[in-house]
């Protein structure tokens, strides 16, 4: 035993001094660029820095970042040092400059203050989020880790979003709603990765799950609004692009590996680097948890106001009874567990991206409204009940400047393999009366309904669809002069192909037993191609230094096989009084669109038939800035939408509905953030409130849409309670509060509120030396039952999960 403690104490001295020798060597390098720097040699000194940076650590590292944004800043190369500025407030967001230069002094205010941050989204160019023709929600990589390491996109959306709330989907699945308005997948807001589309064609669902890895994200931008006249179909009322961290961001190897309730694993690996030229960063994600699960009386409250009876109560004349027994699944993955792998690799203009998703999540009830055995149901395709979805996505993009004119064109292609095992119940009574040769109902002697009782069990449908888009756009922009004035000019034109290449669905019962299907859904593949050619223009026009007109629209050409071209224009102007870097206030009119999708077109029975894109209209007036002496940054946004042609569905069952539905709402908006010291805090408030509708999701006694929150209210602080040279340790919580929402039932005395919840969650963070990193998240701490409510039809809302606990560890190699 001695002889161990002996050989251990041996090697723990081996390894603090090739430790010390190792940040010897580092400090050495460090002190021979600032020497450079001193001089005057700039280049020499980012040479030595950019060569060495991944063997900086700690307090060594911030130097070494705070080195190079100073180089920068030298040669007037701003990008390049906000850049750098930016890495060293990540590690430190309270570093102090008071003893550095007036000018990197004024960089890192800015970057603290957030107004200043340079984003690409809203008018496809870099430009601060103060020049921002819309509002704009950045969701950093601190804000998204500080929610803790079991949330999921659409979770992370409605927590740092105001107006985005979750809301259940037409089968099983994860949806949102923007300022009131939802259809019955996330079709209304436009995901991006890179600026590269991950929605779907078929039925235009945009991913929001786990397969969409948190941890290689850099950070979110998010443009509230209707966005079209840059993006096109499906850019309603919101765009989220999600921007992934670069291979200079990280210069290591990171693994991190999480473990929490209900069996939940969560990991991810995440590889960046700098070679010669070209900047390369990989990531991998895995999801699988088994999900909580309950006894569908779990929320008897609202069962018994759902047309959910007990058999007993049952009236003999009905026709079917819907047992509610058996269990019902919150938030499974399993099967096969979520992932997302892919790759970045720019080198000399060219950018290369590669990524496959993959996500199933256990259906929750039967589609009529029951619980019910998953384990009883056979796979098919390796997969029980529940929704599937699979995608490829490959581009190919190159950007170059020729003398004034800045040019960016991409290829790019995507595949997808989507599918819905679905349970329509798991045990079924079907009373039918008998009728006596005349077709009368039969009555015995004694004047009693005589009925025939057949028990059905495990009936399931599957269907599964394959398509593909390929497609290419040209961007090209320039800046120019009008004798006092300026402006940039971007023009542009994309052009893609969608075609299904098949759709298969099989009916059976008795938990496997397959009794119909089709293989080859020629009804539906024979119209599924559709070609899009869109031109689209926007001026950014400084007309005075502080007044700034930003104005665009585009024309978009969508030609469907066997039908007629559908026409869509979407313009935009905006008007923005910008005085300096802390305050904007900006007013602006857009139009969107969003195409019915073939799915939607399809099961409405309307043969083909032209409809009309839902539209939207929005004006938006918003102010912000920030307030120095109050270490304050604030937002508040007023809107005003019009909703035209809205898909509603009529009859759940047999798929009827139409898109006449129209909506008109207001409301107010504002998110403040307070950061001082050690601690922080960010709020956000939502209201909305219904002006008048037809033909959609709508209470015309309550005077509300049903289905959705109107007011949210989200806050989320956070204290730094040790940071050290080496070690961190940091607090933080969430706390929500949704509105009562309006459950949707099919007739009028039925309607009935869910009532409002207040949920809270809990984290702690240790990070020893930038590269250990502990974490513990406690998510619901008080175990409150909530639910969410949407297009289902299924008259109980979805029970959402309670009290999670996930523990996880990470480490930067």
């Amino acid at each position: 035993m001695r002889k161990l403690h002996l050989l251990f104490i041996i090697l723990l001295c081996l390894s603090s001094l090739c430790s010390h020798a190792q940040e010897s060597t580092s400090r050495k390098i460090f002190n021979q660029a600032e020497s450079e720097y001193n001089i005057g040699r700039v280049e020499q000194a980012i040479q030595l820095l950019t060569d060495n940076l991944g063997d900086f650590d700690g307090l060594l590292k911030q130097s070494a970042y705070r080195l190079l944004a100073l180089c920068y800043l030298s040669e007037d190369r701003i990008e390049e040092a906000r850049y750098y500025a930016g890495q060293l407030i990540k590690i430190n967001n309270y570093y102090n400059s008071t003893d550095d230069p007036a000018r990197f002094q004024d960089l890192v205010n800015q970057l603290k203050e957030g107004i200043t941050t340079t984003i690409t989204t809203a008018s496809s160019q870099s430009e601060t989020v103060n020049e921002a023709p819309v509002p704009i929600t950045i969701i950093s990589a601190e804000m998204i880790e500080q929610l803790g390491y079991n949330k999921n996109l659409g979770q992370i959306l409605a927590a740092y979003v105001p107006g985005i709330a979750q809301v259940t989907n037409l089968e099983e699945g994860d949806n949102l709603s923007m300022h009131g308005a939802f259809s019955n997948v996330q079709e209304f807001m436009l995901i991006l990765e890179n600026g590269h589309r991950l929605n779907t064609r078929f039925d235009n669902s945009g991913p929001i799950s786990y397969s969409i890895s948190t941890e290689k994200i850099d950070h979110i931008e998010v443009l509230r609004g209707p966005a079209s006249s840059l993006y096109g179909n499906v850019a309603l009322s919101a765009v989220v692009n999600i921007i992934t961290k670069s291979g200079r961001d990280l210069e290591a190897v990171k693994a991190k590996y999480g473990h929490g309730s209900f069996n939940t694993h969560k990991a991810d690996i995440t590889i960046g680097t700098q070679f010669m030229d070209a900047d390369i960063y990989a990531w991998a994600s895995i999801y699988n948890s088994d999900g909580q699960t309950r006894n569908i009386r779990d929320g008897e409250a609202y069962l018994l106001r759902s047309f959910i009876y007990k058999p007993e109560e049952q009236d003999p004349q009905s026709k079917t009874t819907y047992w509610d027994t058996g269990q019902i699944y919150v938030d499974g993955y399993k099967d096969k567990p979520a992932f997302d792998v892919g790759l970045s690799f720019k080198l000399k203009g060219f950018d290369l991206m590669f990524s496959k998703k993959n996500v199933k999540k256990v259906l929750q009830l039967t589609s009529l409204y029951g619980g019910y055995d998953y384990d009883r149901y056979y796979s098919i395709n390796g997969i029980k009940p529940g929704s599937s979805a699979e995608s490829t996505h490959l581009g190919l993009g190159y950007t170059r400047q020729f003398k004034k004119i800045f040019l960016n064109a991409s290829l790019y292609s995507d595949w997808y393999n989507n599918s819905s095992y679905e349970v329509l119940y798991d045990s079924c009574t079907v009373i039918t009366k008998i009728l006596d040769p005349e077709g009368e109902t039969f009555l015995d002697e004694n004047g009693i309904v005589q009925t025939d009782t057949t028990i059905n069990i495990g009936h399931f449908s599957y269907n599964l669809y394959n398509e593909h888009t390929i497609g290419g756009h040209v961007r090209a922009s320039s800046d120019y002069r009008l004798g006092e004035m300026k402006g940039n000019l971007l023009v542009g034109c994309q052009y893609e192909n969608f075609s299904l290449r098949s759709v298969n669905k099989l009916w059976g019962e008795s938990f496997g037993w397959l009794y119909g299907g089709n293989l080859a859904h020629d009804e539906i593949t024979r119209f599924s191609q559709e070609s899009n050619f869109s031109f689209f223009v926007q001026d950014k026009h400084f007309f005075l230094p502080r007044l700034i007109l930003n104005a665009g629209f585009r024309y978009d050409l969508k030609h469907r096989k066997e039908e007629d071209v559908v026409k869509a224009f979407s313009p935009r102007l905006a008007l923005l009084y910008v005085p300096n870097d802390r305050f904007s206030l900006k007013l602006s009119y857009s139009e969107a669109y969003s195409d019915l999708s073939v799915y939607n077109r399809y099961i409405m029975k309307t043969e083909f038939s032209t409809l009309n894109p839902q539209h939207l209209s929005t004006v938006q007036l918003t102010a912000m800035g920030t307030i120095p002496a109050f270490h304050l940054k604030y937002e508040a946004n007023i809107f005003y939408n019009k909703y035209t042609n809205l898909l509603n569905y009529l009859e759940r069952v047999d798929f009827k509905g139409d898109n006449t539905g129209q909506l008109t709402n207001f409301g107010i908006e504002g998110t403040a953030i307070y950061s001082y010291k050690r601690f922080s805090t960010f709020l956000t408030l939502y209201y909305c409130h219904d002006i008048s509708s037809k033909d959609y999701y709508y209470n015309y006694t309550k005077k509300m849409v049903c289905d959705v929150p109107h007011f949210t209210l989200n806050i989320h602080p956070s204290l730094q309670l040790l940071q050290g040279k080496t070690h961190e340790f940091k607090i933080y919580g969430h706390s929500t509060y949704t509105g009562k929402m309006l459950n949707y039932q099919t007739t009028e005395d039925e309607d009935f509120f869910v009532d409002g919840k207040l949920l809270f969650d809990l984290g702690i963070m240790y990070r020893y030396k930038q590269r250990l990193q502990l974490s513990l998240d406690c998510e619901n701490i008080f175990d409150t039952y909530h639910y969410l409510c949407g297009p289902n039809y299924q008259y109980i809302p979805h029970i959402q999960r309670g009290r999670t606990l996930m523990a996880s560890i990470s480490y930067q190699f």
